[in-house]
């Protein structure tokens, strides 16, 4: 971002999406913490009485949203948001989940769901929400994304897919905001122990029995695992929600660091991120001779 980027309002305002569980719900515990001022949100907030009561007697407020719900209604409940404060400083699109199975089996209906929820939800918040940062030439857009986003391992295609669109469009977004002092954020957690594992859902479909024994399988079991038992999830919640927000506020450990436009978080996720970057090494290095001989002669 530009050097003369406006500061954060303080207190500043988080409108928090996914707050019933996971990343949104930690987020939200730490800025209210902070003495900031939250609107936490989430599906069916009666579904989680103790979570509303406890963010209200921290301050926050908390809403109903369905990040899937058509755009006139989110945009009642961005209304609703911005009414209650004055303004959003901070958007966290933190909702999601995944979907998994080898792609045959994924039908275009869970497909689309995937897509609803992990990318349409995202891209109509941020929309709704960002032309009232552009006009204060302040703001942050956080985008909870994975490092699914990076790397796409088998049985993952759909919710890779879900992923991977979130992190293209914020990556156009965060250089069409740069010169206006709005800021975007990619966070890419590994494996978190959130709950994210015990909740993913597999299709309808059954997998044939060619893909018995394969990495599909394996990826689907090893997932399976660690919803079953957390402690084998490496990811701490709280900590990785403690770096986001240090980068957010530019505190804690994050002072006086350089601003990113990705944030990936746990020895896991920068694992797959150096086999990414190898693998896209030795495919540039590996096609030269192919790539380097197609510009015009003349």
């Amino acid at each position: 971002m530009t050097a003369s980027s406006p500061s954060i309002p303080d207190p500043p305002v988080w409108f928090i999406t996914g707050c019933s569980s996971g990343f949104g719900l930690e987020l939200a515990l730490i800025a209210l913490g902070e003495g900031h001022k939250v609107i936490a949100t989430s599906r069916n907030p009666s579904k989680t009485p103790s979570l509303v009561s406890q963010v209200g007697s921290l301050g926050g407020k908390w809403l109903p949203l369905d990040v899937c719900a058509p755009e006139a209604e989110l945009a009642q409940t961005v209304e609703k948001a911005i009414a209650i404060y004055g303004r959003i400083d901070i958007l966290v699109n933190s909702a999601g989940y995944a979907i998994l199975g080898a792609l045959e089996t994924i039908s275009v209906e869970e497909v689309r769901a995937q897509m609803e929820t992990n990318y349409f939800g995202p891209l109509t918040l941020t929309r709704l929400v960002l032309p009232t940062m552009r006009a204060r030439r302040s703001g942050t857009i956080v985008q909870i994304s994975s490092t699914a986003g990076i790397e796409a391992k088998a049985s993952r295609s759909a919710y890779c897919a879900s992923k991977w669109a979130l992190e293209a469009m914020s990556e156009a977004l965060y250089n069409e905001l740069e010169p206006l002092g709005v800021r975007v954020l990619l966070v890419e957690p590994g494996a978190f122990r959130s709950g994210f594992a015990g909740a993913v859902n597999i299709p309808k479909a059954a997998l044939p029995k060619d893909y018995e024994g394969t990495i599909t399988q394996q990826v689907m079991d090893a997932v399976v695992k660690m919803g079953v038992d957390e402690k084998s999830i490496p990811g701490d919640v709280h900590k990785g929600c403690r770096a986001i927000f240090d980068v957010v506020m530019k505190s804690g450990q994050a002072e006086g660091t350089e601003e990113f436009l990705r944030l990936p978080l746990g020895k896991d996720s920068a694992k797959r991120w150096r086999v990414k970057i190898g693998d896209l090494q030795r495919t540039l290095e590996g096609t030269e001779k192919l790539w380097s001989v197609t510009d015009a002669d003349d």
